[in-house]
């Protein structure tokens, strides 16, 4: 077992001008290894931001604490909170800001799709398998 940590001790400010009030504490390898997922934690502070700009993998943004908003392809934003997340396809626009401080785990992987629960008439959440979730 090899532990790693993501508290905001570990993260660093990345430099570029798409982050404003950001933090990033990766949890897989660099971008450009052989590792075909990235992983890390985004802590955007008050007024933070994730400035628009087009996913490069499909993308997965799950809040863990906090809220703000979020958008997509049509610029509109949505609201988004704790046990939310967001799926953006590869090379679709996109955009998180926050008021009050966000964090997040963002996902990116070719091939990465979400989890999607189907519901059957008796409002039982159901896997695609068709197990009760």
């Amino acid at each position: 077992m090899e532990r790693l940590r993501f508290a905001p001790d570990a993260a660093f400010i990345p430099r570029g001008d798409l982050l404003d009030g950001v933090t990033v504490a990766p949890l897989t390898a660099r971008p450009g290894s052989d590792c075909p997922v990235k992983a890390a934690i985004f802590r955007l502070a008050p007024n933070g931001r994730l400035r628009r700009h087009p996913a490069t993998l499909p993308q997965i943004l799950a809040v863990l604490e906090g809220s703000g908003r979020v958008s997509g392809s049509d610029g509109e934003f949505q609201p988004i909170g704790p046990g939310e997340a967001v799926f953006w396809l590869a090379g679709e626009e996109h955009e998180t800001e926050t008021d009050s401080g966000l964090t997040a785990l963002i996902l990116e992987a070719d091939g990465l799709q979400p989890w999607r629960t189907l519901t059957t008439a008796d409002s039982s959440p159901r896997s695609p398998q068709g197990k009760v979730t």
